[in-house]
């Protein structure tokens, strides 16, 4: 007798806080209208009115209700008090629209809930299930078809193309940046005027070089080709500082070729000429003249520079004279 007794007391206890909490919290869903045209956009407003405290598991949306309602826009969830009590209104409008025609139901929606945020039961309310009807559009069908219209052509709007020019604009601020700072890095160098150094006569570093040779009797050595090398190196760089004859890059007949158009004595083109043979035979033929040979060539060195040096003096003076 007393079990019966505690659960019918439970039972009107449990009643009791769930006629309560019914009181409290309210789901309504309403349509802004009960007839639409196919496709056209109308207004469903969701209004749960709940105590502030508890914790609201609000639905969230897709592109659709149903198979048959389509959601266009879901507005904000807003949350107001409600005068002269506890609770909130917790609001959201939602844009739907439908493409089937008769009648055509919005479903019911769940929202869920408890008392606290640490509660771990869970309430549930729905919203009423709203029946709207979808007409379908008429056509006259005693009207000629109209043509198809072309596409509109859509202009670019100042809002979207400000943007691009403003990046247009920082590029070429960017670019002249750089040629501003280049150019006026130039300005502030300062201007170093190389010097030119003064040029030394061919025939005063020939006269040098064979000096240097004969007080050294290079002609002794026996790295013979050696020898000939930087004896005939002498005449080539001679003759293309004094003469303006590219020697250093010429051959023996090249050479002589260009020296045959001087008007020189044949016995001091012969000096030369000689002395060139002579060395193509040490460096390709391996030849291995006597000393007293190598001592000719260089005395044939020496002579063809010095006549030839003569020879320019000659010409130079002939100018001068007839350029008077």
């Amino acid at each position: 007798m007393k079990k019966l007794c505690f659960i019918l007391l439970f039972c009107m206890m449990s009643a009791f806080s769930i006629r309560c909490d019914a009181q409290a919290v309210s789901l309504k869903g309403r349509i802004s209208v009960d007839t639409i045209l196919v496709g056209q956009p109308f207004d469903y407003q969701l209004l749960l009115t709940v105590p502030k405290d508890y914790n609201v598991d609000w639905k969230r949306f897709g592109d659709t209700l149903s198979k048959s309602i389509e959601i266009i826009r879901e507005g904000e969830l807003t949350t107001t008090p409600v005068e002269n009590s506890d609770n909130v209104l917790m609001k959201q409008q939602l844009t739907l629209t439908t493409f089937d025609t008769g009648y055509v139901y919005v479903p019911e929606i769940d929202i869920y809930y408890s008392k606290s945020l640490q509660d771990s039961v869970r309430y549930k309310l729905h919203t009423m299930e709203k029946e709207l009807y979808v007409k379908t559009v008429a056509v006259d069908t005693t009207q000629a078809f109209l043509p198809i219209n072309g596409v509109i052509k859509q202009y670019i709007t100042v809002k979207e193309a400000l943007p691009w020019a403003a990046i247009v604009i920082a590029v070429i601020g960017i670019l002249y940046l750089i040629y501003y700072l280049q150019q006026h890095r130039k300005t502030q160098q300062p201007v170093v005027v190389e010097k030119k150094k003064p040029t030394v006569p061919a025939i005063v570093t020939a006269r040098a070089k064979l000096a240097d040779m004969k007080d050294n009797e290079l002609w002794n050595s026996l790295k013979v080709k050696d020898y000939y090398t930087d004896l005939t190196d002498i005449a080539r760089e001679y003759l293309e500082g004094q003469f303006e004859i590219d020697a250093v890059e010429m051959t023996t007949d090249e050479i002589m070729k260009e020296v045959n158009a001087l008007d020189l004595q044949d016995f001091v083109k012969m000096k030369l000429q000689d002395t060139l043979i002579t060395a193509d035979l040490v460096k390709f033929a391996k030849a291995n003249p006597s000393k007293d040979e190598n001592e000719q060539s260089f005395k044939d060195i020496n002579l063809f520079v010095e006549d030839s040096y003569a020879y320019f003096q000659e010409e130079k003076k002939k100018k001068e004279e007839e350029n008077k």
